[in-house]
Formats: structure tokens, sequence, C-alpha cells
């Protein structure tokens, strides 16, 4: 047996005879000579963001901050800059915006760097800073586009230039759902997909995406909906859920879009693998890139799982469980594999699967164990509680799965997590114990729709009724802009992407289908049985070699 691989950038676990040249990086969002600097620094504090002041050489942590009544100064409590905050100092690891989770680099992303120039002086305790003396600010924030491309670069062994994310779905994964891109940080940022796994038109669903936003220079939100792959894409709606609430909290989705807040997220106590190995540390911390993936300590039925611990009240009776999670790359190359199984009889399989009963579809991607399966411990027995959804390899995305613990004895709550083998990663894990709390709901439809082309497509994504934006080529996209009500200094705000969709993959296999191949996933947990085979197969052979077959 092979112990598991925690580590953001790697698709296998670290048995495969492969070296993955995986780097991390961050980037530095600067603005020069900021204008209404006051409403900036609020809004970033309110972030909780970790403050830097820069003078030359010199840098400084900032604690306590109170913002001036006119936003004009800043007061704070000055201290010498923690060895773990230096980072961005000289730009990064080798100077090249690169950090190293081991080393405790991550705490750069969460950095505010305020840069002035000639102060009358700085002394370490209370000191106020005038805001007119700041020449810059610099948002830390990690370079997803970046990272992606050195792992698949490492990954696939060959040299592929400055791929773009799409580009690196497509040499790698070779399907994927509609990309969704939100304007944030003055920029549209890949943050996502939609409808996973709905690959035929009967399995048309609805989706809720948690997204962040910050409204435009013209005070709208905006979001692009492209097709970046071969497929097919239809979007049915894409309304955009705004929830305002306490700054304390955030507000957070189920499957089924019912919303929950979420306060005082708890981390679990314990967390173990299938063979008893300690997997408590990649799920403590949310975007840490410390990821856990399932490995190949395996039952009979090629099923994984890891069984977490929490903490029980005495009087907890409905929680909160938050996950952060993703289905892996494995999972895309492994349904790529299958479906080269059926050569050119392909299209005409899929005509067929297109007519195939819901019902039907459902239930052999349960047999395969392909939803995440979330049970808890009742009387030395797991009971299911929820079976996730696949919802792609592209960026991880927290949901809450409602768990009633009323009938659980003692002061600790059991909850497992599996599914087939090495198909979902799992990035955090927290149970909320909180009352609900108050919040607002505004639900509310695009007012522009507006394709690549500046056509007008508002009309067929207004509501709900079955009528679709088709996206048919690599390369359509749709940009969405909503109106919405002010934000109030003292309210903070969470956005939900609602759509509903479906997509369809586009293919051109040659030869015949190699039915013998093929027979082995009419058969329950054939999928993840044909999954730990291929592993097998990959820690003998090189992976840049199979991919590229």
């Amino acid at each position: 047996m092979q112990k598991s691989t925690f580590f953001l950038s790697s698709i296998l676990a670290a048995s495969i005879f492969l070296t993955v040249a995986c780097n991390k990086y961050y980037k530095a969002t600067k603005t020069e000579h900021p204008t209404a600097l006051g409403k900036k620094v609020d809004s970033l504090a309110n972030q909780n963001r970790y403050f830097i002041l820069r003078s030359g050489t010199d840098a400084y942590r900032m604690s306590k901050l109170v913002l001036s009544e006119d936003r004009k100064s800043l007061k704070c409590v000055l201290a010498p800059l923690p060895e773990n905050h230096q980072l961005h100092l000289s730009n990064g690891r080798n100077g090249n915006m690169k950090y190293i989770p081991k080393l405790n680099d991550g705490a750069v992303l969460n950095e505010v760097h305020l840069f002035v120039k000639n102060p009358d002086s700085i002394n370490i305790g209370s000191y106020t800073l005038d805001l007119s003396t700041v020449e810059k600010i610099e948002v830390i924030t990690k370079d997803t586009k970046r990272t992606t491309n050195s792992y698949v670069i490492g990954a696939l062994g060959y040299t592929v230039g400055a791929l773009a994310v799409v580009g690196i779905i497509v040499a790698l994964t070779k399907s994927s759902c509609p990309f969704v891109s939100p304007y944030n940080n003055n920029e549209f940022s890949l943050q996502g997909e939609i409808y996973g796994g709905a690959i035929y038109p009967q399995l048309s669903r609805d989706d809720y995406m948690p997204l962040r936003m910050q409204p435009t220079p013209n005070g709208t939100l905006q979001l692009k909906i492209s097709n970046e792959l071969k497929e097919r894409q239809y979007t049915d709606f894409a309304d955009l859920i705004v929830v305002t609430h306490d700054k304390n909290t955030k507000v957070l989705s189920d499957e089924k879009g019912n919303l929950y807040a979420i306060k005082k997220p708890q981390s679990p106590l314990d967390a173990r693998m299938g063979n008893g190995q300690d997997a408590l540390a990649p799920l403590m911390q949310k975007d840490d890139n410390s990821i856990l993936y399932f490995d190949d300590t395996l039952a009979t039925n090629a099923n994984n799982f890891v069984i977490t611990e929490f903490d029980k009240p005495v009087d907890a009776r409905k929680v909160k469980l938050v996950l952060a999670i993703k289905n892996s790359y494995w999972l895309d190359y492994l349904y790529g594999e299958m479906a080269k199984g059926f050569g050119s009889y392909y299209p005409t399989f899929i005509k067929k699967q297109n007519k195939t009963p819901v019902s039907k579809l459902l239930h052999w991607a349960k047999d395969q164990q392909l939803p995440l399966t979330v049970s808890i411990e009742k009387n030395a027995a797991w009971e299911k509680v929820a079976e996730v959804t696949t919802i792609g390899p592209l960026a991880t995305r927290e949901i809450v799965v409602p768990v009633d613990v009323s009938n659980i004895k003692g002061n600790s709550i059991k909850i497992k997590l599996s599914s087939g083998f090495m198909f979902w990663e799992i990035d955090y894990a927290a149970i909320d114990f909180s009352e609900e709390k108050d919040f607002t709901v505004e639900s509310v439809s695009p007012s522009v729709a507006t394709d690549e082309t500046g056509k007008n497509v508002l009309p067929v994504l207004m509501k709900k009724d079955g009528v679709y934006l088709e996206q048919p080529v690599p390369g359509n996209n749709v940009t969405l802009e909503y109106k919405c009500k002010q934000q109030r200094p003292n309210e903070s705000r969470s956005y939900i992407l609602h759509t509903r969709g479906y997509y369809t993959h586009v293919r051109d296999y040659k030869g015949a289908p190699n039915i013998t191949f093929l027979n082995q996933f009419k058969k329950p947990n054939g999928f993840p049985a044909f999954s730990v085979e291929l592993y097998k197969k990959f820690s003998k052979t090189s992976m840049a070699s199979l991919a590229l077959q």
C-alpha cells in the first residue's frame, strides 16, 4: 500500500515515476497614485487583509487599523514585519513571484502593501498615516493561470510555452463544462465551471456557484460564460443571487440552492484515510494549496474514503458541514479514455444516450461511485446523508451539506467522505454549529447580455423556460451585466450564480468500438476499477507518453 499525497499540483500520487515540475505563483495587483484611497483601504480591511507599510527598504506590520471619518488618514500600530510576511519584499522566491507553501510562504496571499515616499517619520508603535502620501497599493492574490501552466507543463513532460488555462485543460483533460469568469480585482477572472457532468439534454440541471465579485467602474456586476473546448453548451438562464449579511458571516448554498449563514466553522479534531493514515492537515484551511487526494489504499470495491471527527456540543441538532471540493483532473482523463473505446460509433452512442431515462443515467453514475458520498456514523453504522454531484476539475467550490446530528450520542460527530478511486479532491472541511443569522436575498436577472459578436442575447437568458442560449463552438462567450442595490458600508455581500443547462462533447474518434473494453463499464464499480487499473499502468509508464497517445 502506498501513502496518500498532499499537494496542489499533482494529479497522481507520488509513487508514479514522474517528476511534475510544479511551481506556485502569486501576483500583485497594483494601483498607482490611487484615488478614493480611503474607501479602498476600508474595503480591504473588512476582508481581514494583512496590511504592510513600505517605505524604501523598510517594511512594517500594520494592525488595529482605524480610518478617520473623512477617510484621509489611517491610525494603526506599527510593528516589525514577521519573517513569514517578508516574501514580497524581494518579489517572491528568486524574485519571480513564486511561493512555496511548505516553507510557510502562503501568508503572502493575504497581504496588502501600502507604499509611501519620504514620510516625516516612521516609528514602531502608534502611528497615523496620511493617505495622501501613499503612492501605490499592491494587493496580493494567487496567480492561478501561471501556477496551472507550471503544473501542466511538468505533468505532460514537454514545453508548451505560456499556455492559457483554456489550453491547459484541452491538453490534459479534453473535456469540461462552461467556464465562468466574474469581474473581480479589476479583471475578469476564471473561477470555475457550471452544471458539471450534465452531458445530455435530459440531465440539464440547476447549478449554484459561489462567486467573488466587485462592481465594475460603472457600478454594475459583470461576468462571462464561455465555451473554450470541443463542446456544445446550452444555458437556460443565469440569475445572480445577491445575499446581504453581517460582516462577520458569509453565506453559502447547498446543492439545491438553500442558503446558510456560516459564522464560526469548526475544524475537525481528526481525519483518517482508509489505511488509518493521518489526513487532518490538508483539511484545516481553505485555499492553502494543500489538498487531500485519495490514494491507492483501496477497499475491494475501488472506493476511497476519509473519516473526519468533530467535537459535538451538547445542544447540537442540525449543523452545517462546509466543504471546499472539486473533481480531479484524473477523473476527466478517465472519462476521455473510456469514450475513446467507442471509436467511430461514438456519435451513435451519444444519440442513444440522449434518449435514455434520467433515472437510468443517474443510477449508472451512483453504481460507478461518481458522486462524493457524505455519510454520518450512527449507532456504529454509516448512514448516507448526501451525494454531491460532480462539479468539474477547474476550481474548488465551497458548498454546504446540512446534517442532522440530533440522534448522535456522545460528544463527537464522525463524517465519512467517499467516492470512486481518485475521483475527488478535498481542500477543506469544517462544521458550523451557529444559529442561522438574518440575511436578505435578491435574485437579479441580467440587464445586459452580449455575445462575442456584440449581439444582444438577453431574451433567451431572462427566465427558466427551456429556451437555451447556444454556444456551439470554442470562442463563444456571453458577457452578462447585473444591476442591484448599492451596498451599505456596514454590510457584506455574497454572490451566487444560479444557472441551468447542459453541454455535449464533440468528438471524432476513429476505428471500430472495443466491445470487450466497454463491457466492463456496464458492471457496478467498473469505472473506479478501471481507474485503479490505469493508475497502476501509470506507475510503470511515463505519464507523458500515455497522455500524448
